[in-house]
């Protein structure tokens, strides 16, 4: 079992001046981030780390921590991936993993994220 933790953040991000990135001019930017940490790392100190590591992914983009959408911890074997992104995301979770580094999935606008409503759903284990 690996010592490290994975988790997914669904953020929403405003352009600081100088960000490069533009889609139609958006105020506000959603991506994925993927986030390792220590298995040590628990309950809030998980979470204050998490916040941390993706402000500072974000800054490096340009762009500040409006709102979280989502945060919650990536199991490979309860995750069915259902979105169209360019990598699943349990690639983007692995590589996140084999880095130890926040990994995004690529920035979207208000417009797609209203439109295209991206959910990831837990699939129910079966009892044995």
């Amino acid at each position: 079992m690996t010592e490290k933790q994975t988790w997914i953040v669904v953020i929403k991000g405003r352009p600081l001046e100088g960000c490069e990135i533009d889609i139609d001019g958006c105020e506000f930017y959603f991506t994925d981030a993927y986030v390792s940490l220590s298995r040590q790392i628990g309950g809030a100190k998980a979470l204050v780390s998490i916040l941390e590591k993706v402000q500072k992914k974000l800054e490096d983009d340009r762009l500040e921590l409006s709102e979280v959408k989502m945060c919650v911890q990536f199991l490979p074997e309860e995750w069915v991936d259902q979105t169209d992104g360019v990598y699943p995301m349990h690639e983007l979770a692995t590589s996140s993993l084999d880095t130890e580094d926040v990994v995004l999935s690529g920035y979207r606008s208000q417009e797609i994220q209203d439109l295209l409503l991206y959910h990831h759903n837990v699939r129910e284990l079966e009892a044995e």
